[in-house]
């Protein structure tokens, strides 16, 4: 699998639909976002990084879709950047519909309490939150499961996961 043909396979996952609004969690250099975007018609993604540099080819990258106000970047760390500045991007009184991270490590070696309490302040009440990992080669190194069910369950969530060979996809969905 081609490394930018992963985020199609993380997009059919996590059920990407036209007309969301999607935050994106690190999205780097931008691969994910024009991907994402292409599926989302009238819908925004909104990448948040704390890189100035990828942020800089995320623009780049991303400038017909930025141009055409389907992708929106913000510089900040999650956890850091407060909800209310991400969801500035979007309309008036609205939430994301899908929130997700490609290869975030941030999620499964550590707590991450701050990341998982802005996570919760911008999500929909239907919405989705999916922590994505692997680069669609042989050598993908992806978390353990164990571990990714332990420190999603300390955050109140649930994890169900989705594999192949080389991809993850764990889906957060809150305990009762």
């Amino acid at each position: 699998m081609a490394d930018d043909a992963r985020f199609d396979w993380f997009a059919d996952t996590m059920g990407v639909r036209a007309g969301e609004r999607v935050l994106e969690l690190g999205p780097g250099s931008g691969a994910s976002l024009t991907r994402i975007a292409a599926r989302l018609g009238g819908g925004r993604i909104v990448g948040v990084d704390r890189s100035p540099t990828a942020l800089a080819q995320a623009e780049r990258r991303c400038a017909a879709e930025i141009a055409a106000g389907r992708v929106r970047l913000v510089d900040g760390e999650i956890g850091k950047v407060s909800a209310d500045r991400l969801l500035d991007q979007l309309d008036p009184g609205r939430r994301f519909d899908l929130i997700f991270a490609v290869n975030v490590n941030l999620f499964w070696t550590g707590p991450a309490t701050a990341a998982w309490s802005t996570m919760r302040e911008c999500l929909a009440p239907t919405g989705r939150i999916w922590l994505c990992y692997g680069y669609g080669t042989a050598s993908s190194p992806t978390p353990p499961i164990a571990k990714l069910t332990e420190r999603f369950a300390a955050a109140g969530y649930q994890c169900t996961t989705v594999t192949t060979d080389t991809l993850l996809a764990a889906r957060a969905t809150p305990l009762p």
